[in-house]
């Protein structure tokens, strides 16, 4: 570890978090993704031995733990959780511009997503959003169940209640609360098809990014 030869708690903080992809390591974990090739695949541009680097270093300063297969916070991670809500806030908040349009990637973004559904604004069974994202033209399809939300690359067997034909950069504009999906819709960037009463309470159905009320008021500034 290096350290910055300092008795003080902000520069041990960043002696343990500062290398890179640490943060964003825990940031993936406390969203419950605890195993090795999960987290690489939710952390798009790292490689295998830069990621057994980083959770090494995270189990020597006791962030995490490793039982069997699986990688868990410690307590000393579960209470990092706030440090990177006040973290993203300020980002939101001072510092969160225009996106480079390599860092819009859609496989990230619908993970996003699915882990933002405003449960209680299911209807009691199982619903099927097909999503597909331009100008790649990829496409995801989310199951959502009362106790679970499914992710899958391929059509997972069931009748899709709603479609989703989108542009990435407006939906992470949604998703991220730079603008609304209603203006997504009326200017074309968004369409959103299928059942009818489906279609009407999609948009009840995600409570979108954490940051999103911040980036948006950023944006009004």
């Amino acid at each position: 570890m290096r350290t910055y030869g300092q008795y003080c708690p902000i520069a041990r903080a960043a002696e343990i978090l500062g290398d890179r992809w640490t943060v964003l390591i825990v940031r993936e974990m406390s969203f419950g993704v605890n195993r090795f090739n999960e987290l690489q695949r939710c952390l798009p541009g790292i490689s295998r031995s830069v990621l057994t680097q980083r959770l090494r270093h995270l189990e020597r300063v006791e962030i995490i733990e490793r039982q069997d297969s699986e990688y868990r916070l410690t307590e000393a991670g579960r209470d990092l959780k706030p440090v990177l809500r006040a973290l993203g806030d300020w980002a939101a908040a001072w510092a969160f511009g225009d996106p480079d349009p390599r860092e819009l990637d859609p496989d990230l973004l619908i993970r996003w997503i699915s882990r933002h559904i405003a449960s209680a604004q299911l209807p009691d069974r199982r619903i099927v959003i097909h999503f597909e994202l331009a100008p790649r033209g990829k496409r995801y399809w989310l199951v959502l169940e009362s106790e679970e939300v499914s992710v899958c690359v391929h059509p997972p067997g069931f009748d899709v209640d709603v479609n989703v034909v989108a542009d990435t950069e407006a939906l992470y504009g949604v998703y991220l609360g730079r603008h609304t999906l209603a203006h997504a819709m009326r200017d074309g960037l968004v369409e959103v098809t299928g059942v009818p009463g489906m279609v009407r309470a999609f948009p009840r159905w995600f409570t979108w990014s954490d940051f999103a009320p911040l980036v948006r008021a950023s944006a009004a500034r």
